[in-house]
C-alpha cells in the first residue's frame, strides 16, 4: 500500500510539473513582448538584461525579450506573427492597431478575468471597475488598459520656434481652416517644410471625432457630445464632406507632401524637421512629451473638448496570447511593471546614468547613450502615474491628468460593446473600401465632391446600411438594459 500510495503521488507530482510548464521545474520562463514604437532600440539586450537580474531578484524566475517594430509595420507584423501562431507572450494591442476586437474574437488573446484578480489585483484596483468595464467584450477582459489620461481631445501640434520666427498668433485658431494663413506663410518662407501633416492614419480627419462603435476603419459612429443616440454613416456627415473639401484644398495649394497617400509612418518628418503643424490627439503635456520624442520645439493647441469614450479603455493595452507558455508569469510581469517604479521606468527610460541622468527625485534629462534607447512610447507602458518626468515637463503633469480626467464628459456609450457577428461579412469588406478610399481622402490628394458619392454608393452596395442599423439595434437594447 505504501509503495501504490508513493506512486499515486509521484505521479501526481509529474503532472503538476507538466502542467506548470519548464517555469516550474526550475527553468527560466521566457517571455516575448511585442509593441509598437521608434523601432528597435541599439541598447535593448542591456535594458534586457537589467530587467532580467531585477525581476528574478524580485523572485518572478523569468527572462523578457523586448520587440519593438516601428509604426508603420507594427499592425501587419502581428497579423503575420498571431496568424503562424507563433508562440509569444504579451504584445500592444489598440481599437487602432493589432486591433483588440478581431483578435479577441479570434481567439487570439487569452481572457484575463481570472488572471487579474490572482495575480495583478493592484493593477486591477488601480484601474477601477468602471474603467475595465469599458475595455471588456461580454463582460469579459482580454487586455490591459494602461493607467494614463482616461479621456482625449484633439488639437494641432505647431512647431514653437517657427511661430516666435514669423510673430504667429494662433490664439483665434478654432478649426482646421483657421490654419490657412500660417500654413501659407510656412509654404513661402521655409522651402522644403511640409506646413500640414497629413499621411495614412495619421492626419487632420480625427478632428471629426466620431465616437467609433465598431472599429476605427468602420465609419459608423455617434456623435461625441452625447446629443443623441442616432447612430451616423459617417461619410454621409456634412462635417465630413466639409473636413475633406478643407484638405483638398490645403492639398491643391501645396501644403501637404504630393505623396502624403502612400505614406504611413510620421515620425521620420517629425524628427528631421520637416513638419509646421499636426492634428494629434492631446492631453496635458503632450507639446512637451513630442519636444522630447521628436528633437523639435512644439506647442499646443486645443481645439474639441475632452471626452470619455470607449476610445481611451481600449486605446492603448496589453494583452497575452493565446500561445504564451507561461500565461500565469506574464501576468505577474505585467503586475510587476505596472506597480514597482523602478522597473517601470527601466522599461520606459533605460538605464541611470547612461540612457537618462537624474535631476531630481522624480526628474530625469537625456544621458550620454539617450539615443541608444528612447523608445518614448510611456503612453503605452502600463502606469503612467509612475513615470519619471522630462526635466522639459510640467512637475504638475499627472495631478493635471487626474483633472483633466475629471472634467471630461463620460460618453453614453462607454462600456458598450458591439457583436459583429451578424453582419461580419459586411464589415469585412467594408473594411476594404476604408482602404481604398480614406487613406486619399484624409490627404487631401482627391477631391471629396467627386469621391465620396463613389464610396458612399460602393459602402451601401457592400450593406454598410445592415451594418448600421445592426449597431443601432445592439445600442438601443444596450442603452435600455442600462436604464432598467
Amino acid at each position: 500500500m505504501k509503495r501504490v500510495l508513493l506512486f499515486s503521488l509521484l505521479a501526481v507530482l509529474a503532472i503538476f510539473l507538466v502542467s506548470c510548464g519548464g517555469a516550474a521545474r526550475g527553468e527560466k520562463a521566457e517571455l516575448t513582448w511585442y509593441f509598437i514604437g521608434n523601432g528597435p532600440q541599439k541598447d535593448v539586450d542591456k535594458v534586457q538584461d537589467a530587467v532580467d537580474k531585477y525581476i528574478q531578484s524580485k523572485g518572478l524566475n523569468a527572462t523578457v525579450k523586448l520587440v519593438c517594430f516601428d509604426w508603420g509595420a507594427y499592425d501587419s507584423k502581428m497579423q503575420t506573427i498571431i496568424a503562424s501562431g507563433e508562440p509569444f507572450d504579451i504584445c500592444f494591442t489598440a481599437v487602432w492597431t493589432n486591433n483588440y476586437r478581431n483578435n479577441a474574437g479570434r481567439g487570439a488573446f487569452l481572457p484575463l478575468n481570472d488572471l487579474l484578480t490572482k495575480y495583478a489585483p493592484k493593477t486591477k484596483a488601480a484601474l477601477g471597475d468602471a474603467f475595465l468595464a469599458g475595455s471588456t467584450i461580454d463582460g469579459v477582459s482580454y487586455a490591459i488598459p494602461a493607467n494614463k489620461e482616461k479621456a482625449h481631445n484633439w488639437g494641432f501640434i505647431v512647431r514653437k520656434d517657427l511661430v516666435a520666427k514669423y510673430k504667429m498668433d494662433l490664439s483665434g485658431v478654432k478649426k482646421l481652416e483657421d490654419l490657412e494663413p500660417f500654413l501659407k506663410t510656412i509654404k513661402a518662407s521655409e522651402p522644403g517644410m511640409y506646413p500640414l501633416e497629413a499621411c495614412v492614419g495619421e492626419s487632420p480627419r480625427f478632428l471629426l471625432d466620431f465616437d467609433k462603435l465598431v472599429d476605427d476603419d468602420i465609419p459608423v459612429s455617434l456623435y461625441s457630445d452625447n446629443r443623441d443616440s442616432k447612430v451616423v454613416f459617417e461619410f454621409e456627415a456634412p462635417e465630413t464632406m466639409a473636413l475633406y473639401k478643407t484638405m483638398h484644398k490645403f492639398y491643391e495649394a501645396g501644403y501637404v507632401r504630393k505623396d502624403a497617400a502612400t505614406i504611413t509612418d510620421f515620425n521620420a518628418d517629425e524628427k528631421a524637421g520637416l513638419i509646421f503643424a499636426a492634428a494629434k490627439s492631446l492631453k496635458p503635456g503632450k507639446d512637451a512629451e513630442m519636444t522630447n520624442q521628436t528633437g523639435q520645439q512644439w506647442m499646443q493647441i486645443d481645439i474639441t473638448p475632452p471626452v470619455m469614450s470607449n476610445r481611451e479603455t481600449t486605446g492603448s493595452m496589453q494583452a497575452i496570447s493565446r500561445t504564451s507558455k507561461h500565461p500565469e508569469i506574464a501576468m505577474q510581469f505585467l503586475e510587476m511593471f505596472n506597480t514597482d517604479k523602478f522597473l517601470n521606468n527601466l522599461i520606459n527610460f533605460g538605464i541611470e546614468g547612461s540612457h537618462y541622468v537624474k535631476v531630481a527625485d522624480n526628474v530625469i534629462k537625456a544621458g550620454p547613450q539617450n539615443d541608444q534607447y528612447n523608445p518614448q512610447t510611456g503612453w503605452m507602458f502600463g502606469n503612467q502615474f509612475i513615470n519619471y518626468l522630462w526635466s522639459n515637463e510640467d512637475p504638475q503633469k499627472w495631478d493635471k491628468f487626474l483633472a483633466y480626467n475629471k472634467a471630461a464628459l463620460p460618453l453614453k456609450s462607454l462600456g458598450f460593446s458591439f457583436d459583429p457577428t451578424p453582419v461580419k461579412t459586411q464589415i469585412a469588406t467594408a473594411k476594404n473600401l476604408w482602404k481604398e478610399f480614406t487613406p486619399s481622402l484624409e490627404t487631401g490628394t482627391v477631391d471629396p465632391a467627386k469621391v465620396i458619392p463613389q464610396a458612399i454608393a460602393k459602402y451601401k452596395a457592400v450593406g454598410i446600411m445592415d451594418v448600421k442599423a445592426e449597431v443601432q439595434k445592439q445600442y438601443d437594447a444596450w442603452l435600455a438594459k442600462q436604464k432598467s
